[in-house]
């Protein structure tokens, strides 16, 4: 009977015992950070996004909108620039698990990498004007909150392909906010990342014709982030000669912007990650932000 008694004890200290450390955890269905290899941007797309923390950045009427955030392995006090991609699909099409591995890349080399959703026509039958206003809303976001998510506010990267590469673009932009949000906080990146992006000629004609204010070739001036941009010589949708274009205007406007060539290649350039163009100009875009002070050097 004693030794009954004793083993009653023991359980019901061990059940309180977890209990305890369960009621503690905020996270209880969260994957850790430090459960993220050190080299992530070859894991599946929806793998990454399971591993990554999960934030809704806005409220729309056809659908909550959620960003997927991935930190650099190993922990540090001080403040880091993060990368937002938006990924391509005609403005109609597109998923996060498409392109996150791009941010999973720039994560790998230090800095958060973040994929934000974004309002596209088969799914919520929108148009690319609520495309542009939900990536301005994302970048907002992101500032606004950048002390408690770690990231520092004047170190946002802003980076797409395609239709994505386009509303990336269109934060360089003035107007095309979502109404009612705080306008003092800034949705404008502080550099640049397109690859094969619309920019106002070749694919979207329609679009822009109708909206030329979010044409981003019809609006370089001189404050432009710094840029760097790929593209296919041999695209046929977002064609290399107007990324030649956009570049000749960038710079003659006293910005800074690069053109990687991808010799050959039509759309979709340098992605996904089996694409054997994605290695070469990844490193070159790569460089490119550790010259402009967004990446740090690693040992």
């Amino acid at each position: 009977m004693k030794n009954l008694l004793i083993l009653l004890i023991l359980l019901v200290s061990g059940f309180s015992f977890g209990s305890d450390l369960d009621s503690k955890s905020n996270k209880p269905n969260q994957q850790q950070p430090t459960k993220i290899p050190k080299i992530s941007y070859t894991l599946p797309g929806k793998e990454l996004m399971l591993l990554s923390e999960k934030i809704l950045y806005k409220k729309t009427p056809q659908e909550d909108m959620y960003f997927y955030l991935l930190r650099p392995k190993g922990k540090t006090k001080k403040a880091l620039p993060a990368i937002i991609y938006f990924t391509g699909g005609g403005w109609v099409n597109g998923s996060v698990d498409s392109q996150i591995a791009n941010a999973a890349w720039f994560r790998d080399h230090g800095i958060v990498g973040i994929t934000a959703d974004y309002r596209v026509k088969s799914r919520h039958g929108t148009t690319p004007v609520e495309c542009i206003r939900d990536a301005k809303s994302a970048v907002r976001y992101v500032r606004a909150h950048a002390k408690e998510l770690g990231i520092n506010p004047e170190k946002i990267i802003v980076a797409g392909g395609s239709a994505g590469g386009h509303i990336a673009a269109c934060t360089a932009i003035d107007g095309g906010d979502e109404p009612g949000e705080d306008l003092m906080i800034s949705s404008k990146g502080d550099a640049l990342v397109l690859h094969n992006p619309v920019l106002g000629e070749g694919f979207g004609s329609e679009f822009f014709n109708e909206h030329p204010e979010f044409s981003p070739i019809l609006h370089i001036n001189k404050g432009w982030p710094p840029t760097i941009i790929s593209c296919g010589t041999a695209d046929n949708t977002t064609p290399f000669a107007v990324a030649q274009k956009f570049t000749r205007l960038m710079i003659e406007a006293g910005n800074t912007c690069e053109l990687i060539p991808v010799k050959d290649a039509d759309h979709s350039c340098d992605w996904p990650v089996s694409n054997p163009n994605f290695l070469p100009t990844l490193l070159q875009m790569t460089q490119f932000l550790k010259e402009h002070k967004f990446i740090p050097e690693q040992k």
